[in-house]
């Protein structure tokens, strides 16, 4: 297939050599790809470099547009796209270095989906981080840095919206698109290194244009409650921001300046009630669920070790389907999968007709033998150095298993690494599920002898500790992984001896949705807590700077609650909880 290639430079001749370099070396015929640089009026050497590429040849076309100016960076991509042709418009930063093998991806990606229209590329080291559907790999949006949209599709929206400068301009974009009926894919295997993003952390510009760039979109789409809240959040920010020299000054100019910029959102929405109507947007916690941050480091050598995931599932293929998609979009690609299914082999011939292409390792005897002993007959036939459970109702995100294991890597010594989950509460089918992240801060053995802050699908640990230590707790219902966990506690090397080692959520935790549900999951630990509690193996000594450091670290969480102004509103949701 034909791609255009839209680069927007702005004094980017730091960033021009590696760029083309990494274009120049793709695993693609050249011929299909056209490069097209709008140029927003540079003053330093990137028009004398982007002339020398350009003599140099070797694409299908090398067009520089040079717009006099800076037009901000949606304005030049709409001017870079309009003089192109491809069917594919690549939207692509240019501190980036491609993969050899983006565009055979985008291609796959492409034959798969004919209804899509656009597909985001997975940023290294370091990706954004809202939510993705970890089955489908839908995305509600996607990031204008490694956005590839087909052009029908951007000439039916009219591509970016020029009132938006920078920043949420490819939100804006990504919602209109889904508004005009197109979906939106997430391609894991379309890797590109961004540069931008290789400190795990936003520039000020970035964190400050965010939050501008969000009340904007709040006057296009949301509704009034929507834009208030904005403003609350907004205004929230400005007071207690995250630290930046002279960030409440950049904050204070665009709060002001957005009374002069708003009208354009606020009349949008009468132009194109159709759209509007759509409610693209999810505005709790910014524009979908965050999962937060995590900056992969490359992995060491060639050889990659092979990690088991043990499913435990029963009789249950329609669900089971789900968790499988997920292990299949995983990055990992050193992976075997035991799908441990207790009872009747319901779920054979699905395995057979379906997931022939993935390394599974059937474990079935037709016999019932319980949660536990079903998941511990799967580990037992694993043959990875490596474990992870992951239960038939959950899911991985596509990079879960290569975040823990590269981090695992940077800590050779360590016999397990802690991730982090969101939580949702429905099914990912739902158009009201919720979707939260589920990030514990403190885990020690304190706090772990009070309540299981590790979901089961979020550690990966060594096989060796589950043959010395034993595994899940056999003659428990409920409660088997946290006897497990506390088993291992005094032996296991970890990480980071007070909280998890990964803060991005790289899985998915699903519960109830419903009160009802949640109450009869609850009920059902309730009848284990008596065997669970009484268990002697179970007893540890705390010691007394164990419990002040807890409540030091409960005194210092309440205090920066207060100081980001949500001490009140976190207290009121205990409150609510509890009763």
């Amino acid at each position: 297939m034909r791609y255009d290639i839209v680069l927007v430079s702005y004094n980017s001749e730091r960033w021009i050599p590696g760029c083309m370099e990494a274009l120049r070396s793709v695993d693609y015929d050249l011929a299909q790809l056209h490069v097209l640089v709008a140029d927003n009026g540079s003053q330093d050497g990137t028009l004398p470099l982007l002339q020398a590429e350009q003599e140099k040849g070797g694409f299908g076309g090398f067009t520089v547009l040079q717009n006099g100016g800076n037009l901000g960076f949606g304005a030049a991509c709409n001017r870079g796209a309009n003089k192109g042709g491809a069917p594919f418009v690549f939207f692509l930063n240019v501190d980036t270095r491609v993969d050899a093998g983006v565009f055979r991806a985008l291609d796959e990606a492409a034959q798969q989906h004919p209804e899509a229209g656009g597909f985001e590329c997975r940023q290294i080291p370091c990706e954004t981080g809202h939510h993705i559907d970890p089955v489908s790999l839908e995305t509600p949006w996607a990031s204008g840095a490694v956005f590839c949209v087909r052009r029908t599709a951007l000439e039916q929206v009219r591509g970016f919206d020029e009132h938006i400068f920078m920043y949420c301009e490819d939100v804006d974009l990504s919602w209109r698109l889904r508004a005009s009926g197109w979906r939106l894919f997430y391609v894991p295997r379309a890797k590109v290194t961004h540069y931008c993003y290789e400190n795990g952390g936003p520039k000020l510009s970035e964190y400050a244009g965010s939050f501008y760039g969000n009340l904007l979109l709040r006057y296009k789409y949301g509704s009034v409650r929507d834009i208030w809240n904005g403003h609350k959040m907004y205004l929230n920010a400005l007071m207690h921001p995250v630290h930046f020299d002279g960030v409440r000054r950049v904050f204070l100019k665009n709060y002001l300046r957005h009374f002069l910029r708003l009208w354009p959102f606020w009349f949008w929405r009468f132009q194109n009630r159709d759209a509007f109507a759509a409610k693209m947007a999810r505005f709790d916690g910014g524009f979908s669920p965050d999962r937060g941050l995590h900056v992969l480091d490359p992995w060491p050598g060639d050889e990659k070790p092979l990690v088991s995931v043990i499913v435990r599932t029963c009789a249950r293929p329609e669900v089971l389907r789900g968790a499988l998609c997920s292990l299949r979009n995983q990055t990992w690609e050193s992976l075997e999968i035991v799908v441990a299914e207790d009872g009747e082999p319901v779920s054979r011939e699905m395995l057979e007709q379906e997931f022939s292409d993935l390394n599974i390792v059937y474990c079935n005897d037709g016999k019932r033998h319980g949660r536990a002993a079903n998941g511990n007959r799967g580990a037992a036939m694993a043959r990875g150095e490596y474990l992870n459970f992951l239960d038939d109702d959950d899911y991985f995100y596509p990079d879960h298993i290569e975040l823990l294991m590269t981090e695992l890597a940077r800590h050779p010594q360590a016999d397990m690494v802690l991730g982090s989950s969101m939580a949702l509460f429905g099914t990912l089918e739902q158009a009201e599920t919720r979707l939260q992240n589920m990030t514990f801060d403190h885990i020690t053995l304190f706090r772990m002898c009070q309540m299981n802050c590790i979901p089961i699908q979020t550690v990966l640990f060594r096989k060796k500790l589950f043959e010395q230590y034993g595994g899940l707790e056999e003659s428990l219902d409920a409660h088997e992984d946290w006897s497990m966990w506390l088993r291992y506690w005094p032996h296991a090397k970890r990480i980071h001896e007070q909280g998890p080692d990964i803060r991005r959520a790289t899985s998915i935790f699903v519960q109830p949705a419903t009160s009802d549900g949640q109450q009869a999951r609850m009920d059902k630990y309730r009848q284990s807590n008596r065997a669970f509690f009484e268990n002697e193996e179970l007893r540890f000594d705390v010691t007394l700077k164990q419990m002040r450091d807890f409540y030091d670290e409960m005194i210092a969480d309440m205090r920066c609650l207060e100081a980001r102004g949500e001490l009140h509103d976190y207290l009121e949701k205990q409150a609510n909880r509890d009763r």
